[in-house]
């Protein structure tokens, strides 16, 4: 049997093209596969957007992935090397401090360095040194600073009001006491000022001794050793001048014992004499019958 040239059983159309495939007997025409053609790259491309998310979301600790998918690699290494400038600022100002104003210079530049690590994730640990490694020590000497500065601005309040105390005791009036002057108010005047000078006392131990006012506290508890010294003096002036003062007791005088009315005043107990009786001259009882 010949087999026909235009086609039989089992033979293939002439205008096959292996680029045609056939369907159903049919070829599919080029508009159909030039549509196939544009939809392969678009599903490659939204397999490789998919697969590049979920490795974000399972390798989350590629820093180096995450901030080059979101353009922030620049950023955080910027924000890294302020955070890193700022902290040894802070930690340079810290170990050199000798005033508060020098201390709340160091509290600004740890704040700095706090901020810029704030926009870093911990996850940043291909770009930078860990990130956690720098937070946790600015943790720390942030700690430090406002530890330190807590008690100097507390030495520094202390020494301000002993100071306002002493010049107040100062103006009250701790001259001699006056021969008007009964010894009792003399007291009570010098012990305003000793109380004042007592306070500024407390106040100034108060103060560490390893502040940076130390110096001013020890001059100044030397001048108040004087000045309360003075007042004591004149109290015990007042207690030589008056022993009442010291021992109202010993100064108590004792109700006096009753005594016999009439052993105090004779006259006043003495009975009246009664005349002797004169016998008339006449009549009975006379001296003549």
């Amino acid at each position: 049997m010949k087999q026909n040239k235009k086609g039989g059983l089992g033979r293939k159309p002439k205008d096959h093209d292996p680029q045609h495939p056939v369907v159903n007997g049919s070829v599919i025409e080029g508009g159909a596969t030039k549509k196939s053609h544009l939809l392969i790259p678009l599903c490659v491309g939204g397999a490789i957007i998919l697969g590049g998310a979920f490795f974000l979301t399972v390798n989350s600790s590629s820093i180096e992935m995450i901030c080059r998918q979101v353009g922030n690699c620049q950023r955080f290494k910027e924000d890294a090397n302020k955070a890193q400038d700022s902290f040894k600022k802070a930690e340079d100002r810290f170990k050199t401090a000798k005033s508060v104003q020098n201390l709340l210079t160091a509290s600004k530049s740890i704040d700095e360095a706090k901020n810029s690590l704030l926009t870093i994730p911990d996850s940043a640990i291909e770009l930078v040194s860990p990130i956690s490694d720098q937070k946790a020590k600015v943790i720390e000497l942030d700690k430090k600073i406002a530890i330190a500065l807590a008690l100097e601005q507390n030495a520094d309040k202390a020494l301000k009001d002993a100071i306002l105390r002493i010049a107040n005791a100062d103006k009250l009036n701790r001259n001699p006491q006056e021969e008007t002057e009964p010894p009792d108010d003399a007291k009570k005047r010098l012990n305003k000022p000793k109380a004042l000078y007592v306070e500024a006392q407390v106040l100034l131990r108060s103060i560490p001794d390893d502040s940076f006012i130390a110096i001013s506290k020890k001059e100044k508890l030397k001048q108040l050793f004087v000045k309360i010294q003075d007042v004591d003096g004149k109290l015990g002036e007042i207690k030589a001048l008056d022993p009442c003062v010291t021992n109202p007791a010993a100064c108590v005088v004792p109700a006096p014992e009753p005594v016999d009315f009439c052993e105090a005043n004779p006259a006043a107990c003495q009975q009246p004499s009664t005349p002797p009786t004169k016998r008339p001259l006449f009549g009975p009882g006379s001296s003549g019958y």
